[in-house]
């Protein structure tokens, strides 16, 4: 009897990891991008050391200016790196599917890479590259704990096997639509480009702008041409999810994650790209992707209410 409750609430433990992991993802993300917004990505000049000295031993009375929330950003990857680790062998243990077990690992293996390109964020002085790199590797990882906490859930488990159809279809159409505009985003923000075309809805009084470089591309394909693509796309696939009966949740919250993206983007140029503005339309983009991600994993189940 013991030893069957024990198996019960060991079996546990990888969706309870699981699902805090996505929401401290999420979390590390608005970090993240403090970090960026605030330019404090080279506040801490070393790594993997702080100020030469082991980054878990540096003292927090020490933390002043950009240090808080680069140092802060540090704190937190490591926190979420360890936790994929205890994640990965609570899997291991208790999990016998073999494609969960693979997924896990490929989660560790996201984890150390993410953390990977941070480092050399810092040791190669903010190269655009590597930073929308790091910037774009945390969106997959965040898929990945929302994936391994739905595969987790008591739910999944007792329900029929996924297989793909139309809605499933559609959102990772849309997801993949959306993963283009973040990584034009983050190339756009570590280009320092965030306020290239500083009005908004006119760019320079004008709807397309008199001038071009670099920057004002980056800023007109991420501000302009992205959502002229993604907004009406999501909008009619809300459309289509509120005419299901199973679906209407789903539906009504991917159109509050849209609303309030698409405001506070424009909040972000309005504002002068004031830090937490900013900080928080990155985070609501990375809500807006897994919340597709999550339409996307559940519209094959019958829990989420449609037919296969």
């Amino acid at each position: 009897m013991s030893t069957s409750a024990s198996q019960t609430t060991g079996e546990k433990i990888p969706h309870i990891l699981a699902t805090l992991l996505c929401f401290l993802t999420l979390c590390l993300l608005f970090v993240g991008a403090m970090v960026t917004s605030t330019s404090s990505g080279l506040s801490v000049p070393d790594w993997p050391t702080t100020f030469g000295q082991n980054m878990f031993a540096y003292p927090l009375s020490a933390m002043r200016g950009g240090v808080v929330y680069e140092h802060s950003h540090r704190l937190f990857a490591s926190t979420v790196g360890m936790l994929t680790i205890l994640l990965a062998i609570s899997v291991w243990i208790w999990e016998p599917r073999r494609w969960i077990r693979k997924l896990s690992l490929t989660a560790l293996v996201l984890v150390c890479l993410q953390g990977l390109l941070g480092g050399l964020t810092v040791k190669f002085k903010l190269p655009v590259a590597v930073s929308s790199m790091h910037a774009g590797l945390a969106e997959l990882f965040f898929c990945a704990m929302l994936w391994l906490s739905a595969a987790t859930s008591p739910i999944w488990k007792k329900t029929p096997a996924w297989r793909t159809n139309p809605v499933s279809r559609v959102a990772f159409l849309l997801m993949a639509l959306l993963f283009i505009q973040i990584i034009i985003g983050a190339i756009m923000r570590h280009s320092y480009a965030g306020l290239a075309i500083p009005t908004f809805p006119k760019a320079f009084d004008y709807w397309i702008p008199p001038f071009w470089n670099s920057g004002i591309a980056l800023n007109f394909a991420h501000t302009r041409i992205g959502p002229l693509l993604i907004i009406p796309g999501c909008l009619l696939f809300v459309t289509s999810l509120l005419r299901q009966t199973g679906s209407r949740k789903s539906g009504w919250l991917l159109f509050a994650i849209l609303v309030l993206q698409v405001n506070l983007g424009i909040l972000t140029v309005l504002s002068g790209k004031a830090p937490w503005i900013a900080s928080l339309h990155l985070a609501m983009g990375a809500l807006l992707f897994g919340t597709l991600f999550s339409i996307g994993l559940w519209s094959g189940k019958r829990s989420f209410g449609i037919r296969t």
